[in-house]
């Protein structure tokens, strides 16, 4: 399994990306020059400070008097100006390793790898009757990126250089290059324009050190002001290791350092093997075209899988941030959607392929972060709506802001339509399904009872006191659909109504999932009486006119028929709240086909959870044709997925959508091939996970179903 091609990037989006959770490098390849963009998980911009609202809670009650009186547009723009906090912080780029060499670009036999068996980059060409190779790999147990430069000759000759766009020093030595630096307290997100000066440089925001360091090397190193001359070398190795990450070991030898990582990354990546077809030998660039014009590459779809897998162990490993937007590999200084972890669907999508595919290694900081946002909700949960537990809405950084966002810096207004993104406080309660979910799938109570018992009851406190009992049931208010409008009867358009579909869903999966979580630990919480009664009386969902599950309490029009979100189907997916209500099922069925004929599923994300939809109703003839859209109309051609600009979800969507397509373990029942599309014949898959700590292996023929064996 490899990515291939026969010249070098031509932008961000056709770098191969390396990663060890922590650190990341995108290759570009170049001959004459080459560029590796480096990145730090915890490099971001910013300081630990309170962006809660402290006046939100005043206007609450008015807010919810407008909303029950219909006066949807008003009550959005009391939102939008007196209930907002301000923006999120970015993500930031590290900087870029860039190495001249001297030769001739006169080349041939040019090779540009990504190895995603083993975790290896290569590049190499032959100039001037030499062979050269560069190897590129992210270690997890080295903690630190190696790069291997070497030519058959001893006629390397070469200019070693840092740069980045942050502020910073780099002090050239002959051992390597030290680097330290700070990065903005502020930059505004790539979407906020109304500050002159968007990046405040100030001296609050983090300081950071990171070193190049020359491992290895048979030449002459010169230092100069701009870089480290090294010529009449025939290897040199170079390690990267940044901020508080621990040091490698100096002992080990590059080769052993190199198959401990391969061994560290091949006991995950190996638990899961996809065959669909034969691997071609053509580059990749060549085969997406071929997919593009329609011609069929089966092993293209099986290489798209692992390398889904491949991404997340990449970005996300114990001791990491989880992925992010772009999982952990950004080059813009503002960084699109700041680069960070959107919750109401983004980052949640991100971890889908994790229990299906074998990937709970990969689990850990998505579990921390959660726990963070907990402590950090429960603040906002009281100074925003004097609620208990924790609340969280729709965007979060690494200092864990869980405000509702809108304000621009130095603002006291939210600007108009924040609200349709920002006024969502159930992304807590999104986040926490995970949490149960790993419990399903491997039955640890110790992490039942340590880590989800906790967060759960705080997400179910907030729940309990944000819903109110209005005419004889249970409703919540503001409530909106992520990111939707609807249009209103005075010919205007708002975001907010009463009790969206997805709040519903979530309250009561949410309450279930701890009502579940108290049997299982045998724990008599005082909670679960309130609980028992609030499920009792909880609005129930409701179908239109078209058969379509309404999106909200009433049956508006949408502004936006073909929206990307699909937010009102979270019952059926990813949640299993509707498997088995046959009339709520085909309700869902009927609002996807009318978000399809609208238009829906145009960014990547988007046809990844249309993809996984289609898999759980069934749908094999449709989950082939939304995964072959990923492919074919949201993908750059290093795979990476295309929002545009790239966006790291619809990799992990489209990942957790074949397995879908393969075996599903919902409600209680397992079912293999659900979705089968006539496309994959023929084929196996070994590795996958069903719940109960299961493993399955299938394969099929013509088809059909030929074996399967659960262990």
């Amino acid at each position: 399994m490899r990515l291939f091609y026969t010249k070098p990037a031509s932008m961000w989006e056709e770098t191969l990306p390396i990663g060890n959770g922590k650190l990341g490098a995108m290759i570009w390849g170049g001959v004459l020059k080459e560029r590796l963009g480096l990145n730090e998980d915890t490099l971001w911009s910013g300081y630990y400070r309170d962006k809660n609202n402290h006046n939100a809670a005043k206007y609450l009650d008015k807010a919810r008097e407008m909303i029950l009186k219909g006066e949807y547009e008003q009550a959005e723009k009391l939102i939008e100006k007196k209930m907002l906090g301000e923006y999120n912080e970015s993500y930031l780029p590290l900087g870029d390793l860039c190495i001249d060499f001297n030769h001739t670009d006169n080349i041939s036999d040019y090779e540009r790898i990504l190895d995603i068996e083993n975790s290896i980059a290569t590049v190499s060409y032959k100039s001037e009757g030499n062979t050269y190779k560069r190897e590129y790999f992210a270690s997890y147990p080295a903690k630190a990126i190696f790069m291997k430069i070497n030519c058959d000759n001893p006629v390397l000759d070469l200019l070693l250089s840092f740069d980045s766009q942050l502020q910073h020093s780099a002090e050239y030595k002959e051992q390597g290059v030290k680097i330290k630096g700070r990065c903005p307290e502020h930059v505004d997100p790539n979407y906020v324009n109304v500050n002159p000066n968007p990046i405040i440089q100030g001296d609050r925001g983090m300081e950071f050190e990171a070193e190049i360091k020359i491992f290895a090397c048979d030449g002459t190193i010169i230092k100069k002001d701009n870089g480290l001359h090294i010529t009449g070398a025939s290897t040199v190795i170079l390690a990267f290791s940044a901020v508080n990450v621990p040091k490698y070991d100096l002992t080990m030898t590059y080769d052993a350092i190199k198959e401990e990582h391969i061994k560290d990354y091949r006991a995950i990546y190996d638990k899961v093997e996809l065959y669909l077809g034969e691997q071609s030998d053509l580059p990749t660039d060549e085969r997406l075209e071929n997919l593009r014009k329609g011609h069929m590459d089966k092993g293209l779809y099986a290489l798209y899988f692992q390398y889904g897998r491949y991404l997340l162990i990449s970005s996300s490993r114990k001791g990491s941030l989880p992925a992010n937007l772009q999982g952990i590999w950004n080059w813009k200084l503002r960084a699109p959607w700041s680069s960070n972890w959107t919750t109401n669907i983004n980052a949640e999508m991100n971890y889908w392929p994790a229990q299906t595919c074998n990937l709970q290694e990969c689990l850990d900081p998505y579990f921390e972060f959660v726990a963070k946002i907990c402590e950090e909700g429960k603040k906002t949960a009281k100074i925003h709506y004097n609620c208990r537990g924790f609340v969280h809405h729709h965007n979060a950084d690494y200092w864990c802001n869980t405000n509702p966002t809108g304000l621009a810096y130095g603002e006291s207004e939210g600007a108009a339509l924040t609200a349709t993104w920002s006024m969502w406080p159930m992304g807590g309660a999104w986040l926490t399904s995970e949490l149960f979910k790993h419990y399903e799938y491997n039955m640890d109570k110790e992490f039942l009872r340590d880590v989800a018992y906790p967060i759960l009851k705080e997400a179910a406190l907030f729940l309990l006191d944000w819903m109110f009992e209005y005419n004889g049931e249970y409703i919540t208010c503001p409530s909106t659909s992520p990111e939707n409008r609807f249009k209103t009867k005075d010919g205007g358009s708002s975001s907010i109504a009463i009790s969206s579909a997805m709040d519903l869903a979530l309250i009561r999966e949410v309450f279930q999932n701890y009502q579940r979580t108290c049997e299982i630990l045998d724990i008599e919480d005082e909670l679960l009486d309130d609980i028992s009664e609030r499920l009792s009386k909880l609005a129930d969902f409701k179908i239109g006119s078209k058969g379509q599950l309404l999106e909200w309490h009433e049956e508006f029009e949408e502004c936006e028929p073909g929206h990307r979100h699909i937010s009102h189907l979270y019952g059926l997916f990813p949640s299993e709240l509707f498997e088995g209500n046959d009339e709520l099922v085909e309700a869902c069925r009927k609002s996807l086909m009318l978000r399809i004929e609208n238009g829906g599923g145009y960014t990547g994300w988007s046809c990844a959870w249309i993809l996984n939809v289609f898999a759980i109703l069934g749908d094999a003839e449709n989950a082939f044709k939304f995964l072959n859209t990923l492919l074919t109309k949201s993908t750059y051609n290093n795979l990476w997925d295309a929002h545009p600009p790239f966006q790291i979800d619809g990799n992990f969507g489209g990942t957790a959508g074949i397995a879908n397509m393969l075996v599903q373990d919902r409600n209680g029942e397992v079912k293999i091939l659900p979705a089968l599309p006539a496309e994959f014949d023929t084929g196996y898959v070994k590795g996958l996970r069903i719940k109960n700590g299961k493993t399955i292996d299938i394969s099929w023929k013509n088809g059909k179903l030929e074996d399967y064996r659960i262990y």
